[in-house]
């Protein structure tokens, strides 16, 4: 699997705050990049990338085309959120509200 280290062309983005339990506030965002094909055409893979001011994880799911690729993503991108959450001790707030709505 690559080790994927950008988004490239960003199609979706989602901006929020992360709000720590120590009372740090930090602007957050969360981007969907463009799939694309991996290797001979075989696989694609979808990246994404969760960040703070502080933090950032830039990853990508990998399907057998661009939708299940995508949907994959989206799927995921929930889990990672929550996991933010419980491994840096906050969460995330979307439009002033507790939760990123992904």
């Amino acid at each position: 699997m690559p080790d994927i280290k950008e988004v490239g062309e960003v199609i979706a983005v989602r901006e929020m705050e992360f709000h720590s339990n120590d009372g740090k506030i930090e602007k957050a965002i969360l981007k969907v990049g463009r799939p694309f094909e991996y290797g001979e055409g075989l696989d694609w893979c979808c990246p994404y990338e969760l960040s703070t001011e502080s933090r950032k994880k830039v990853f990508g799911m990998f399907g057998i085309d661009s939708l299940q690729a995508m949907d994959l993503t989206l799927k995921t991108l929930r889990t990672e959120v929550e996991h933010w959450e419980k491994s840096q001790k906050g969460k995330f707030y979307f439009l002033g509200e507790e939760g990123a709505e992904v």
